[in-house]
């Protein structure tokens, strides 16, 4: 018999946020979340989501084991940007089960309808930072740590139970060699002569800080409009930058200022923590920050986290200075590659940036769903 439950207690939390830790064991592409960040994520009182998000969490087990969980999210700011009455699909994993699955959904289901909302959706979170879209291509590719995995019966699953495709996300391996690279060096410092930008250095994190707050103003500026997206409250972006802040390394943070001072574009990469998580399967104590450690200052691979060019400069050659900046300290450090994290197939800004190098383009896809519900 298959029971669903409802997450209440802190144990509760920890089985819901290690369930995938099970259900993965055997899959060397899987990439453990860290379960601190995750305890934080799913705490009304530490993240600030929660003050426009509703979010339930659900447990489901089938004799006496848990099989399966899910959770979902009203985010009444994104409903109210978007004119949708939505509920969020978030965290759900499942046993190759269909009635597993139906339950889980059930619930979530039952939930939206109850709260007078009309369409069900995901998987997304709570912002444009947290983890969404399901993999629905790329398998047999290694996971990243800012992305979910999952196993191939989880699409057919979402199609057999009538979801359909709302949004696609692809993914990219942006290799080191640049075929362009001397274009790309001159179109830079053509730009940086005749235009004012200005390259910011820093040598120290505390130097980083001051320009933090630019950075989301600048998220919260060129992200609009792109899927799903709500915009980054200033406790969200408090919130958002301590969590990053000690998994990156400023080798390959790119900061570009105008002649006026105003951050006019950024490239935040990120030493990847795959092969670290999978060895310390999510836990900092007792080795695992020895392996995160190791990871993000002895890097071999970067991953891409956030891009973002003001719309006036994008015409300009902007993208150019910002990626010429970044290839050279990763060709200095001998970086193999980096994989983008998920860039929406419509986002064609983003996706032609990529055009100086060679590159392994839409290794992965995943796929956020829609189902339109009622009573």
């Amino acid at each position: 018999m298959i029971t669903v439950r409802e997450v209440q207690t802190r144990q509760d939390r920890l089985d819901f946020i290690q369930y995938p830790n099970r259900l993965y064991a055997n899959v060397p592409q899987y990439v453990p979340a860290l379960v601190i960040d995750e305890l934080n994520n799913l705490s009304p009182q530490k993240n600030p989501a929660f003050e426009y998000c509703e979010m339930r969490f659900f447990l489901a087990e089938k004799n006496g084991e848990i099989v399966g969980r899910i959770g979902g999210i009203i985010s009444h700011k994104a409903n109210e940007i978007w004119q949708e009455k939505k509920m969020r699909i978030t965290r759900m994993d499942f046993i190759e089960d269909y009635e597993v699955f139906q339950a889980l959904i059930n619930v979530i289901e039952q939930w939206a309808l109850a709260s007078g909302l009309t369409e069900i959706a995901g998987p997304i979170g709570f912002c444009d930072l947290d983890k969404e879209g399901m993999l629905v291509d790329g398998f047999d590719r290694d996971g990243m740590f800012i992305t979910y995995y999952n196993f191939p019966y989880y699409p057919r699953f979402m199609e057999q139970y009538g979801f359909e495709k709302d949004a696609d996300w692809t993914e990219h391996i942006i290799t080191l060699e640049c075929p362009e690279r001397e274009r790309m060096e001159r179109i830079s410092n053509r730009i940086i002569e005749r235009s004012g930008f200005r390259i910011l250095q820093f040598h120290h994190k505390r130097q980083l800080k001051p320009y933090i707050p630019q950075v989301f103003e600048l998220i919260n500026s060129e992200y609009e409009g792109l899927y799903g997206v709500v915009p980054l409250t200033q406790s969200q972006i408090q919130y958002y930058a301590n969590q990053f802040i000690s998994l990156i390394n400023l080798r390959y943070i790119s900061l570009i200022a105008d002649k006026e001072n105003c951050l006019a574009a950024f490239g935040i990469l990120a030493p990847s923590l795959a092969d670290a998580m999978k060895k310390c399967r999510g836990r900092l104590f007792p080795t695992g920050w020895y392996h995160l450690l190791k990871a993000i200052h002895k890097p071999r691979i970067l991953d891409m986290y956030l891009v973002a060019i003001k719309a006036e400069y994008r015409k300009t050659g902007l993208p150019a200075v910002l990626m010429n900046d970044i290839y050279k300290r990763a060709r200095t450090d001998g970086i193999l590659y980096a994989e983008t994290g998920p860039e929406l197939e419509t986002n064609h800004n983003i996706q032609n940036m990529w055009d100086f190098f060679k590159a392994e383009m839409n290794i992965k896809r995943r796929r956020c769903w829609i189902k339109h519900i009622n009573n």
